[in-house]
C-alpha cells in the first residue's frame, strides 16, 4: 500500500471481510448438506426436511443433488 492510495487500507479490509464471509457461507453450505444427508440416511422425507429447514421441496432436491455430486466426485477421486 502506498501513501498515494489513502483508501487502500479500507479496501484491503473490505476484501478480507468479504472473503471471510464467503468462507463462512461455504462452511455453512457444507454443514447443511451433511445435515440433509444424515436426515436422508435416517429415512426422513424431503417434506420433513423442507419443513425443518423452512424451504420448499425443490430446495431440498437441489441440496440432495449437490450431496450426490460431491459423493460421486469423491468416489471418482478414490478410484483414480
Amino acid at each position: 500500500m502506498s501513501t498515494d492510495d489513502p483508501d487502500g487500507a479500507a479496501i484491503e479490509q473490505r476484501l478480507r471481510d468479504a472473503q471471510t464471509a464467503v468462507l463462512a457461507a461455504r462452511a455453512a453450505t457444507e454443514e447443511r448438506q451433511a445435515a440433509v444427508a444424515a436426515a436422508i440416511a435416517a429415512k426422513w422425507t424431503k417434506y420433513r426436511i423442507a419443513a425443518v429447514l423452512g424451504v420448499k421441496g425443490p430446495t431440498v432436491d437441489a441440496i440432495i443433488e449437490a450431496v450426490e455430486r460431491a459423493r460421486a466426485a469423491a468416489q471418482k477421486d478414490r478410484d483414480e
